[in-house]
């Protein structure tokens, strides 16, 4: 483990329980947390993006949607396969500066807009698939999010999320309200979505995280 993972686990092992930090673990800003924030999330959500990008099985012709692009490496590895837009939602100053930096492909468009309402951004039933990884856990009222997801998925379109409800139980609960994984999947199911989950164990402590797959019906109306 590299010597700055350590120090910044150091940190957050003494101020997780608080606002401040928990609000940096959900946009990063603050000077010192939010590298903090950043640097354990390049080292904690590295193999479980890439796990996912793999469970969901993208097409050339699919239309991605990503909340939380955080340091980009989902939306990266999502591009190399899908030739289609690809939407990407950073509401952090902080990770839209350093995606900015990147060399991002020509098809991915980085937004700042708050997730629970994309009517200025995405028409319905437009999206093929969505991500969100530790993302979930912030988003307040969770009822207005769930109705926008499935606004803009498309028939049959699907919810692809990625969490660690261990390691946030201790987080500020103001700041990251949702962190029942039967309430969220109740949440989501009570939108008219199909739901499943599953705890993935990728070998280390990092890498373990519960997998929520949650699908729009094919006879549902859009929007």
């Amino acid at each position: 483990m590299h010597f700055k993972v350590i120090v910044a686990r150091w940190i957050h092992q003494i101020l997780r329980h608080t606002h401040l930090m928990t609000e940096n673990m959900r946009s990063p800003k603050t000077i010192g947390l939010a590298w903090v924030a950043r640097t354990l999330m390049n080292y904690s959500n590295a193999q479980v993006s890439t796990d996912i990008v793999n469970r969901m099985k993208l097409k050339k012709t699919d239309h991605v949607l990503e909340l939380g692009v955080g340091n980009g490496l989902a939306i990266k590895e999502i591009a190399r396969i899908s030739e289609k837009q690809i939407i990407g939602i950073e509401i952090s100053k902080e990770f839209r500066r350093n995606l900015s930096r990147m060399k991002l492909p020509k098809n991915i468009v980085i937004l700042e807009n708050d997730a629970k309402d994309l009517s200025n951004e995405i028409p319905d039933g437009s999206i093929d698939k969505l991500l969100a990884i530790n993302v979930i856990y912030f988003l307040k009222p969770i009822e207005q999010y769930i109705l926008e997801f499935k606004r803009i998925l498309k028939k049959g379109g699907k919810g692809y999320l990625g969490c660690k409800f261990e390691s946030i139980k201790n987080f500020d609960i103001e700041v990251a309200p949702n962190r029942s994984e039967s309430e969220i999947i109740s949440q989501i199911s009570s939108a008219g979505f199909s739901v499943s989950s599953e705890f993935v164990d990728l070998g280390e402590d990092r890498s373990r995280y519960t997998f929520i797959l949650f699908e729009k019906n094919k006879e549902e109306k859009d929007g």
